[in-house]
């Protein structure tokens, strides 16, 4: 066996930029290809791709996050020739977020003529599939149990397992039942350690809470503003109060991107993407999709002018809930609401997803109550915020117990921490050490992937 080697060009210890390289003397094979999203600054890129883009033989997308595909068409312009590997559903989300990131920083990564190389040059697989990578080096793709489509890539490399995670998720959510451990005893680990440090309540608990919040506020004739995530926990959120029959006849307001992901997300209700248990779930409630139902409302539906549906639906008298981007409060049609309805005390702004610090969501669940939002035709300005403030514990990442019983489970001897933050790895590097050694990267450095 050639000697195998790894090099990170970001994620090592902290969350951003995902992008690593194996390779040996003949062959080098890039996962994911991200980007850095910085508060109130312009995305940061990978550094150094250019020197070695065109000795790439594949690349392969675990799934669409953008801190894991970010960069991607850049490797195009750098000259690399090879194909681009991921699911279907990775594809046909990361357009659209490929697009997205044009509107909002332009040409400063790639060009769109680079973003259409790379999506003719893209190969779709199904989970658990073999694909030839070179010659001696297949991949596969394992359920994440992440988001829709994202993948863990399993590497055979002339008879070394590797096993890449991206991101995982050890919990049972709305679509998924966790992840898919290997079948095989693996060689080399790559780990996401996320949250390394924390524990993850099961979702049924959190979503009990949840339920009742949405209920008792709507009820008794309030708002129940969530921002969040177009990919991922928009259609958790969704699914929690479309399976749910006391909410059937309260008005659900879905605006932003989250309709378009919701679209696609319809195309894949099969076992082959989703759990059977969710399927299941779907039918004893009489749904075919759970985002068409009468009560849930696009906003766009209600009227071609965005602002004035939005101003209609915030200031109105009835209790409805309103699940909108950005799940970070950093733009989009969640500044309207803030605006129209964030300075009622009744209202609530319930927080569904991590808070990155300097984001304009951190200064609320902070404590922050004067906000700088963009009102109506972008203007900027700054509110008194009145409305309670709740957090939902829901996380897209594994468990500190589902880190723990994956590196042990999966027989893996070298094993390598990732996107995850010092303190996260350090603990649980600590948690493990009756069961394995595990190890960090660092950013360019040419590390062996066996210990001799």
């Amino acid at each position: 066996m050639n000697n195998l080697h790894i090099t990170a060009y970001g994620a090592t210890d902290f969350v951003g930029r995902s992008s690593f390289v194996i390779g040996d003397k003949d062959h080098n094979v890039m996962l994911d290809c991200g980007i850095q999203l910085i508060p109130d600054k312009l995305s940061e890129a990978p550094k150094g791709l250019e020197k070695i883009a065109q000795n790439l033989d594949a690349v392969i997308l675990s799934h669409a996050h953008i801190d894991h595909t970010g960069y991607a068409p850049k490797m195009v312009d750098f000259g690399y020739e090879g194909n681009y590997f991921m699911t279907q559903p990775t594809k046909d989300i990361v357009y659209r977020l490929w697009m997205d990131h044009l509107k909002i920083e332009g040409e400063r990564h790639w060009r769109e003529d680079d973003l259409d190389q790379t999506y003719t040059k893209t190969k779709t697989f199904e989970y658990r599939k073999k694909i030839k990578i070179a010659d001696g080096i297949t991949a596969e793709f394992l359920n994440a149990g992440h988001v829709l489509g994202a993948a863990q890539v399993l590497l055979d490399w002339e008879g070394t397992l590797i096993l890449y995670t991206g991101d995982i998720n050890d919990r049972v959510t709305p679509m998924f039942d966790g992840y898919d451990l290997p079948e095989e005893d693996i060689d080399i680990l790559i780990i996401e350690s996320t949250n390394g440090d924390r524990y993850v309540p099961e979702r049924y608990k959190i979503d009990i809470g949840f339920r009742m919040i949405a209920k008792q506020t709507v009820e008794e004739g309030h708002k129940l503003l969530l921002p969040s995530f177009a990919v991922g926990r928009s259609q958790e959120t969704l699914i929690t109060l479309a399976l749910d029959p006391d909410l059937d006849n309260v008005p659900v307001y879905i605006d932003g991107m989250i309709n378009t992901m919701n679209m696609i997300t319809e195309a894949y209700l099969s076992e082959k993407w989703v759990s059977k248990r969710f399927l299941d779930n779907l039918k004893e409630r009489g749904l075919v999709s759970p985002f068409k139902k009468e009560n849930f409302i696009p906003v766009s539906s209600i009227s071609d002018k965005r602002y004035r549906a939005r101003k209609y639906i915030a200031t109105n008298k009835e209790g409805s809930i309103i699940v909108t981007t950005s799940g970070m409060v950093m733009g989009g049609p969640i500044h309207s609401y803030l605006d129209y309805c964030g300075w009622k005390k009744e209202n609530i702004i319930g927080f569904t997803g991590y808070q990155v610090q300097g984001t304009t969501g951190r200064e609320i669940v902070d404590g922050e109550n004067k906000i700088k939002i963009f009102g109506d035709r972008y203007q900027p300005k700054t509110i008194d915020l009145k409305a309670q403030i709740m957090k939902f514990p829901y996380s897209g990442h594994s468990s500190v117990e589902g880190l723990k019983r994956y590196m042990h489970e999966s027989k893996a001897e070298n094993i390598f921490l990732v996107h995850g933050e010092k303190r996260n790895q350090d603990y649980i590097m600590d948690f493990v050490k009756d069961i394995a050694s595990p190890k960090t990267l660092n950013e360019h450095e040419k590390t062996p992937l066996m210990d001799n």
